[in-house]
């Protein structure tokens, strides 16, 4: 089959063949290999990690937060995670994140409403990454694969963290 432009559509500008692309329906080749795995439970009001301001204040920079919950959400994130945990996670890992957002009064009763309103998706993954770093994972940096869905429900997020270990 040709593109539009007259080359294969298996072959880039240059002429050489192009990579093939990911089956992300099978893209959880990374479970397979599973060392250890926790699953947890928050209850309550998920809270983005909104954008941090600085300023200073006779002489010293002062950095505030934009929410003013974010404090407690996190607490709350991290007391869950410590009940789990056993030591923290060592290499890459992939996470997987459910949030719950309670339905707008005004939403319709029948109809599937899917959750597009803030909180924005990232910021609340960023708050709970936040969270466990020092606690489960010792730096946000082990995450190589994350999963997050938003949606509504009773308030609160699930947690599952898989560690991953080299097959060779």
């Amino acid at each position: 089959m040709r593109s539009p432009m007259g080359m294969a559509l298996d072959e880039s500008q240059h002429g050489h063949a192009a990579p093939e692309r990911m089956d992300w329906d099978a893209a959880d080749y990374l479970h397979a290999a599973a060392a250890r795995q926790v699953t947890f439970e928050v209850s309550g009001l998920p809270v983005s990690q909104g954008s941090m301001r600085a300023f200073v204040v006779k002489g010293h920079a002062v950095i505030t937060s934009s929410s003013k919950s974010l404090g407690q959400w996190r607490q709350l994130v991290a007391l869950k995670a410590q009940d789990v945990a056993a030591r923290e996670f060592d290499g890459p890992i992939a996470i997987d994140l459910a949030f719950r957002l309670p339905k707008p009064k005004s939403a319709p009763k029948r109809k599937r409403l899917f959750a597009t309103k803030r909180p924005d998706l990232d910021k609340l993954i960023r708050a709970v990454l936040d969270s466990l770093t020092h606690v489960l994972i010792k730096d946000d940096a082990q995450v190589i694969q994350i999963s997050a869905v938003k949606d509504y429900g009773p308030p609160g997020v699930t947690v599952k963290i898989t560690q991953i270990v080299d097959q060779a």
